[in-house]
């Protein structure tokens, strides 16, 4: 760089709050690099902060304690220079470093750029050290932040941060800085030092912070900024490699990053929402919800193909089809009619939260002690199981959880924030996990273990959606929920949804039990298998239907919702049919010979899950147009052309017999969709009829 005037046309703005420890070192760096005028915004300091601050010649000015966007944001507009540096009070500028940001700064024309941070420890300790490895380490570290940047002062005032962040408030400027098309970057040639404190208190502060910032910030940005939610985890994994291999030491610190991390997250999260999502978002979270825990869902699996030969495996993962079944049987309808109703609810849905969650849960009960008698009485299969009065109690208490859980679900789309779903689904996931974990550490090898740990991930997601209604200021009314009218009026417009919920849903859970009949329980723990994988990928059609209906709710229409709806379920099929095809061979192959040969099932699977696509954007705008016997129409065929020949089919060819008729039934119920979508997309929503759900008993809960 070249040389740089003494005196520096910059307005620098320190940002503190208790920082007496480190302001004076901070302020007589930037002192010796002469600015035109150093503010220090103080937030409501209980220590010497403003003494120090006043000493060194700086003019103070308070936030009155509005958080640190707030402080940084009231130092700009005190600014008198054209150029501000925001510089944090735990930052200390060697020789000269300014002025050679600024030449830096006008020769490349930028907006913003940011010092290159040279992190160190505050003391010999274990946690200062190791947060500066992280940083030093991490590729976070060459990302634009505020923590000691120079920026032009019109484009802060013009953009400005949002107040409403506590923290975090440098990445969700950068994603709208970024936006606008402003020039930003990280210099290479200039770099100040940036300290940490050296304790674990300030580690786990700095965790948290971590883990808030990123959740609002996906929250503001879900489309732009959902990735984050993975970045705490790929850090981990990044952090605890190179940690094995250069500081072994420091593999402690990054197992409490990732708990605080996720802890604060998960619990921002939490909070009641401002906004909700729109059917893209809320697709794509509900989407999120199902696919995220594949990965702990197929070791769940994995680990139970270790622990059990197939005839058990298989038994196991029959009883939970059987109990899968059994919560589709149960929801009577009440998901999609909630999806439709919940919106118009005067008091948050409170009543009709409580009636649903009831009512699904009293007939699931119901419906598995018929499941069960009907299987029972077929004495081949899953019948078999229930001579064990263990997994038939396990059975029952799994579909009555696994019920509820999802018809929580429901309540999230309705309400616009799926982002919870994907909280609870992790959850049950790693429930589900730890508990056979446990068991196969304890040396139980039996069937029940797979059913109970299925069970108590259900339970646990139960648990956290009720208390995130809690915290969203929804909570259940439990008292109107008892009550037999709500319950009439939510069935009244459910049932009708009912027929098509099962005709579309059932044949998933059907086939299972009609393999295990007819091929026996190794035959079925093979299909399982590869089954599951391909239902991870249904998850992306089936999201995007359940959004646009609730898009569509009450004659809500917008141009686009339909092709926008289908075109985002396309793209994410395809991208995880894709994965799938190139990742299932081998995943299967992990788990021996007798599943590996269930691969060939895979390339007749997804193709008709993208077609499912089509379908399932046809099913959502046929329930928010209440054309319920036309959806059902369709699904009944579907149904019919894989369910009726399952049996034959399994004998005559085996599981790749059963794949290809399923994938058939698919492409006959995707054409019709697509004749059925030319003719309805361009009609205007029909107001609310009596055939509608929207005019069924959508008021009084």
């Amino acid at each position: 760089m070249g040389a740089h005037v003494s005196d520096l046309e910059v307005s620098v703005v320190v940002p503190a709050r208790n920082a007496a420890r480190w302001l004076g070192e901070c302020l007589e760096s930037i002192r010796a690099e002469r600015p035109r005028e150093i503010i220090v915004v103080d937030g409501c300091s209980t220590d010497n902060t403003v003494e120090i601050a006043r000493s060194m010649g700086a003019r103070v000015i308070s936030d009155e304690g509005r958080g640190l966007p707030a402080a940084r944001m009231l130092g700009v507009e005190n600014a008198c220079s054209d150029l501000v540096a925001l510089i944090d009070a735990d930052v200390v500028l060697s020789p000269g470093a300014l002025g050679g940001l600024v030449d830096e700064f006008k020769a490349c024309g930028y907006d913003g750029l940011q010092f290159g941070l040279v992190s160190e420890a505050d003391g010999p300790g274990y946690w200062g050290a190791a947060l500066a490895w992280h940083h030093i380490h991490s590729r976070v570290r060459p990302g634009f932040g505020v923590s000691a940047t120079l920026m032009r002062r019109k484009v802060l005032l013009s953009v400005a941060f949002d107040d409403t962040f506590r923290s975090g408030e440098d990445i969700e400027l950068r994603i709208r800085l970024e936006e606008a098309g402003y020039r930003l970057g990280v210099s290479s040639t200039t770099a100040v030092r940036h300290r940490f404190m050296d304790t674990f208190g300030a580690a786990r502060d700095q965790w948290l912070q971590d883990g808030a910032k990123l959740a609002r910030t996906v929250r503001k940005h879900p489309g732009r900024a959902g990735w984050l939610m993975g970045l705490p985890l790929l850090a981990t994994i990044r952090g605890a490699g190179l940690s094995l291999l250069h500081a072994p030491r420091f593999l402690a610190y990054w197992a409490c990053f990732l708990v605080y991390n996720y802890r604060s997250m998960f619990g921002e999260l939490l909070r009641p929402p401002g906004t909700g999502l729109s059917v893209g978002g809320n697709a794509a979270w509900l989407t999120a919800a199902r696919v995220a825990p594949m990965a702990t869902g197929f070791l769940f699996w994995a680990t139970a193909a270790i622990m059990l030969p197939p005839a058990q495996l298989g038994m196991g993962s029959s009883v939970v089809a059987a109990a899968l079944l059994t919560v589709h049987l149960g929801m009577l309808g009440v998901g999609p009619a909630t999806l439709t109703l919940l919106p118009e609810q005067s008091d948050g849905g409170r009543r009709l939260i409580a009636s649903s969650l009831l009512t699904v849960g009293v007939s699931t009960v119901v419906l598995s002690g018929a499941v069960a008698a009907v299987t029972y009485g077929l004495g081949s299969g899953v019948g078999l199981a229930w001579n064990d009065p263990v997994i038939t109690g396990m059975f029952t208490a799994t579909a009555l959880f696994a019920a509820v859980a999802y018809q929580l679900d429901h309540v999230g789309v309705a309400q616009e924030r799926s982002d919870r779903a994907l909280v609870r689904s992790l959850t049950q996931s790693l429930v589900q996990l730890a508990v056979l974990a446990f068991a196969m550490a304890a040396g139980v090898r039996e069937v029940a273990v797979v059913v109970g740990a299925v069970g108590a991930g259900a339970l646990a997601s139960v648990v956290l959606g009720l208390r995130q209604l809690n915290r969203a200021g929804v909570s259940p009314d439990w008292k109107h929920g008892l009550r037999v009218r709500p319950a009439l009026r939510l069935l009244k417009p459910g049932l009708p949804n009912h027929a098509l919920m099962l005709s579309d849903r059932a044949p998933r859970y059907l086939l299972p039990l009609i393999v295990a009949a007819t091929l026996g329980p190794a035959a079925t723990a093979s299909w399982y298998m590869a089954w599951m994988m391909a239902s991870a990928v249904f998850f992306f059609p089936q999201s995007s239907g359940f959004s646009l209906q609730t898009a569509l709710a009450g004659g809500r229409s917008r141009p686009g919702l339909v092709s926008s709806a289908l075109k985002t379920s396309l793209a994410l099929t395809f991208v995880a049919g894709t994965m799938l095809l190139i990742a299932g061979p081998y995943l299967l192959g992990f788990l021996g010979p007798e599943y590996a040969a269930t691969a060939i099932l895979l390339p007749v699977l997804v193709p008709a899950l993208l077609l499912g696509c089509v379908t399932q954007v046809y099913f959502g705008l046929c329930r928010a147009q209440g054309r319920l016997a036309e959806a059902t129409a369709v699904a009944v065929l579907a149904a019919v052309l894989v369910v009726g020949p399952a049996s034959l089919g399994a004998r005559e060819f085996g599981l790749l017999g059963v794949a290809a008729l399923w994938s058939a039934a698919q492409a006959s119920a995707a054409l019709i969709a697509i004749w059925r979508l030319r003719k309805l997309t361009p009609a205007t929503l029909p107001a609310a009829g009596p055939n509608t759900p929207a005019a069924s008993g959508a008021r009084g809960f």
